[in-house]
């Protein structure tokens, strides 16, 4: 089948060499068209979120029809220190004035910008006609007490619970201040502002406290800064452990050489072609996702494979064919090898590539993305490897012939220590016994399946946060103080607000979120913003700073009766009458819309600790709501973290069943039609189902999530299966053709090709361990898991496929024997006619 490229590297192997230099320098070209320009600052975790889901839907719907709110986020101030002195006060408020009147930051400020322990303090103060300039810490005290035993001042008293945390001795060490700021349609503006709003801290003396700043702009810069440092760190740390473990099996230099510069071109490859394929050339792919961060290591430690199967064969040839036979043994021997080793590896290819290009159809983006490179590279190596490595193998040894030196012919498995005892072993132990292997390799898969239904879910947002950065420590303290810091969570209302009906439950709603009995754990006090709180705001007078109480709307507003039992012909008025009061304060929190449901919002304060918290108040928030269920909807918060949690969970089932299909498909079509034998492409795919599940079992024995990283390693574990035991069975195939007893077979095949996969599987397993240093926890835990599940699939192909293998020789022999004695029969019977006598 591959003849005519076996016959091109022997005739011109240097040619072929500067080929692939032609192409890798066109490839490279790619930089030169790569769009650079800074992209606006989002969420680490936004890209994740799948384009039609209702979460997705909703934030749409808030971005239209609220944009003077919709962008808002939180610069969250720790401070650290006696935060309730006087002079503390005071510097935390001069700090938040100096960020906000700042010319870079004040553009995107909110309409109420400031918010916090300071805040809440500086209110009570005020309600007494002090300020923090003059009061002293005696009178701070007096009016906290004061508060605290005020019935009427139960909100003001929750608040400082929630912003202010307290020693075991009830000392307060720690308060949260925050500032609010909107995107205003720019979002690098709204960035470059939250940056300045460090560069301000850092440069402002607090005396005696200290402050930490946690921002998305912060977290986000450290975010990219840390993903690409790490990414050639971890390069070169895989390069140099793979060459290391090469110079081990190898035992040669050149072979070293040869593989790892192959290795090399095969990442230029792939990022030359992303670079064409990225923002200034097709703009089809988002190269700054996180997830491309660990394609070169996977690519150095899938494609290495390539290398030690294909130099492991022309060894073999070479060994075989017999060095003394002629001085052109090198060219026979890589003939033979490129044309008996370029199926298996083509095979291998395909497969692998299509397990993860079946996540093309991921509702994640940076997944599909993730897909689509990692495919790119998996073709690029296999073109490579399978013409690069043979080519320059074949012009080096011609050169070590021409000068009398001696070749390499030493076996892959005869270099690994105790390889080929073990496997010598391992295959008569199989062969003598398959079917006891196979029930207990059934038995392991049927435990590992209960533990696989409890593998994790949960995010994080700080496992997207460089390990040591600042905006690791400040998350941790938010988390040990601040129950992981403040967010605003968004809850959007469709319905037709035109109703008493939905303003009773509008109101009811908002007075259960203001209520410190009844708002669900997590909210951190009433609305900040809503239609309800805007009327309020104009309809009651609170007697504190800052009120906007109006007589003569409360007296036009009380003229209309909006009781439950009021028409609903009453409704609209009001609300004309609250939008003339205050357009714009209106115009931010509803939406009139003659061509569906109206819309209002609730921007809510919460302080939670993770996804677990955000889907119960997500919960409990929907059950405070009583309108239909399908009228409100919760965003905001982390509640993307939770929604991708879910669509995670929802999609393992489909993508796992989506891949292996896939794989089987081309498996059964190969064995089917080149082989005639489709039942081997279904034997090859049995071990990958045992794996799929030792690998889901050993996450839930580790603790580790299943989340946006180690979604991939089902694809990875089927790619890398089937990879795997396409290699054995072709090889057992081949070496069936000549022995009469399957055992022997079953011997040459894993101590040949299996000695190479063990080869593979080890430096595949240790180079992807360089991931362990990784500065993202997801990425940290991929990297642990595919080392994993690279060891698990080798058990599974040297413990469930071959008694497969075995038990399929013997029944087709047996078939086979059989059809010859009744031919013998038939045969027999025909003499007997013809020679009655």
């Amino acid at each position: 089948m591959f003849d005519w490229q076996a016959r091109i590297i022997r005739r011109r192997p240097a040619l072929v060499v500067i080929a692939v230099g032609a192409v890798t320098f066109a490839l490279l070209a790619g930089y030169f068209v790569q769009d650079t320009e800074p992209a606006p600052v989002i969420a680490i975790t936004e890209s994740f979120l799948p384009d039609d889901s209702e979460l997705a839907t909703a934030r749409a719907v808030i971005d239209e029809s609220f944009p003077a709110t919709a962008g808002v986020e939180l610069v969250q101030i720790v401070a650290l220190g006696d935060v309730l002195a006087p002079e503390s006060l005071q510097a935390i408020r001069d700090l938040q004035i100096a960020i906000i009147s700042d010319p870079e930051v004040a553009p995107f400020i909110t309409t109420e910008p400031l918010f916090g322990y300071v805040q809440i303090i500086e209110a009570l103060l005020a309600r007494d006609g002090q300020n923090l300039a003059t009061a002293s810490r005696a009178t701070i005290e007096a009016t906290l007490d004061f508060a605290e035993s005020t019935p009427a001042l139960a909100e003001a008293t929750a608040g400082l619970d929630r912003f202010v945390s307290r020693d075991e001795a009830g000392g307060a060490h720690a308060g949260l201040s925050l500032i609010s700021l909107n995107d205003a349609g720019d979002r690098l503006g709204l960035g470059a502002a939250q940056l300045r709003a460090h560069e301000i801290a850092d440069a402002t003396d607090l005396g005696h406290i200290s402050v930490s700043l946690f921002s998305l702009a912060r977290s986000s810069a450290d975010f990219e800064e840390s993903r690409v440092s790490s990414t050639y760190l971890m390069t070169i740390l895989a390069t140099a452990v793979i060459i290391v473990l090469l110079a081990i099996f190898y035992r040669t230099g050149s072979d070293v050489v040869i593989a790892v510069t192959g290795l090399l071109i095969t990442i230029i490859w792939t990022f030359g072609a992303v670079a064409w394929l990225s923002l200034g050339g097709v703009g089809v792919i988002e190269p700054g996702n996180s997830l491309i961060s660990l394609v070169p290591i996977l690519l150095i430690a899938l494609c290495v494979d390539y290398a030690l199967q294909t130099t492991g064969r022309y060894r073999e040839d070479l060994r075989l064919g017999g060095v003394a036979a002629g001085e052109d043994a090198p060219g026979r021997a890589v003939f033979q090898a490129v044309r008996l080793s370029a199926v298996p590896v083509l095979l291998a290819s395909i497969t692998t590539a299509v397990s993860f290009l079946t996540n093309v159809a991921s509702r994640f983006d940076p997944v599909a993305d993730f897909a689509i490179v990692t495919g790119i590279g998996i073709v690029s190596g296999w073109l490579v490897i399978t013409n690069f490595v043979p080519a320059s193998r074949v012009w080096l040894d011609r050169r070590r012939v021409a000068g009398g030196r001696p070749l390499v012919t030493r076996g892959i498995a005869e270099t690994i220590p105790g390889a080929k005892p073990f496997l010598t072993r391992a295959a008569a132990i199989i062969a003598r016994r398959p079917i006891p292997t196979l029930a207990g390799a059934l038995a392991v898969t049927i435990l590992a399946a209960v533990a696989a239904f409890h593998v994790n879910t949960a995010i994080a947002i700080n496992d997207f946060v460089p390990r040591g950065s600042d905006s690791a420590r400040s998350i941790e303290l938010l988390q040990e103080n601040f129950d992981g810091g403040a967010s605003m969570m968004t809850v959007l209302v469709e319905s037709d607000i035109n109703t008493v009906r939905t303003v009773r439950n509008l109101h009811d709603f908002q007075h259960a979120l203001a209520d410190p009995a009844t708002r669900p754990a997590g909210v951190a006090g009433p609305p900040i913003a809503s239609a309800v709180s805007l009327l309020e705001d104009l309809d009651s007078d609170s007697g504190l700073p800052g009120d906007n109480y109006n007589a003569a709307f409360e007296a036009s507003l009380a003229a209309l009766d909006l009781g439950v039992f009021s028409p609903d012909e009453n409704v609209t008025p009001a609300w004309l009458l609250l939008q003339r009061a205050d357009p714009e304060g209106f115009a931010s929190v509803v939406d009139f819309r003659s061509d569906g449901p109206d819309r209002t919002i609730y921007q809510i304060p919460v302080t939670l600790d993770g996804v677990e918290a955000t889907r119960r108040l997500t919960t409990d928030l929907e059950t405070l709501w009583g309108g239909h269920a399908t009228e409100m909807t919760v965003a905001g918060g982390d509640t993307l973290l939770s929604t991708i949690t879910k669509e995670l969970t929802d999609s393992q089932l489909i993508s796992v069943a989506l891949t292996t299909l896939a794989a089987l498909a081309i498996l059964v079509i190969y064995f089917g039609f080149g082989r005639r034998r489709p039942v081997l492409g279904v034997l090859s795919i049995i071990p990958i189902i045992c794996l799929v599940i030792w690998v889901l079992a050993a996450m839930w024995a580790l603790g580790i999530s299943y989340n946006m990283a180690t979604a991939l390693i089902t694809a990875l574990a089927i790619g890398v299966g089937v990879d795997y035991t396409t290699h054995l069975t072709h090889r057992f195939l081949e070496e069936e053709k000549g022995s009469d007893r399957v055992s022997d077979v079953l011997r040459r095949a894993m101590l040949t090709t299996g000695g190479a996969l063990v080869a593979s599987a080890l430096t595949t397993a240790l180079g992807m361990l360089v991931a362990v240093f990784a500065p993202f926890a997801p990425i940290r835990d991929l990297g642990l898991i595919v080392a994993i599940t690279i060891l698990l699939v080798l058990i599974a192909t040297f413990v469930v496929l071959p008694p497969l293998l075995v038990l399929w020789s013997r029944y087709h022999r047996s078939r086979t024997d059989e059809e010859l004695l009744i031919r013998l029969d038939a045969l027999e019977a025909l003499e007997a006619q013809h020679n009655p006598g």
